[in-house]
């Protein structure tokens, strides 16, 4: 199911106050409030919108603000940004 308005606006606004925590917190939520919700579709939101914050799909997923924090996150995690998009599809929410 794609990701609600309500969803959308939630996890923009958390974007918005800069703190990974708060974001984190929030997409978590989502994520539980909506299961057919993945991942990647909160990624598509971000990217669609602007936002600073990324997701990263891994063992668990982890949230990071910047385009130098997301590019060290896939290098440490050894994956490309397409390969992290479909890890993000299939990742369980």
């Amino acid at each position: 199911m794609p990701l609600s308005v309500q969803h959308r606006h939630a996890v923009l606004l958390a974007d918005r106050t800069g703190d990974v925590g708060t974001i984190t917190t929030v997409v978590t939520e989502v994520l539980a409030a909506n299961p057919e919700t993945t991942p990647l579709e909160i990624e598509t939101a971000f990217r669609d919108a602007g936002a600073h914050s990324y997701l990263i799909a891994g063992e668990r997923l982890s949230i990071v603000r910047g385009i130098p924090a997301m590019l060290l996150a896939l290098a440490e995690a050894g994956v490309t940004p397409e390969q992290n998009r479909v890890a993000l599809a299939l990742a369980p929410a």
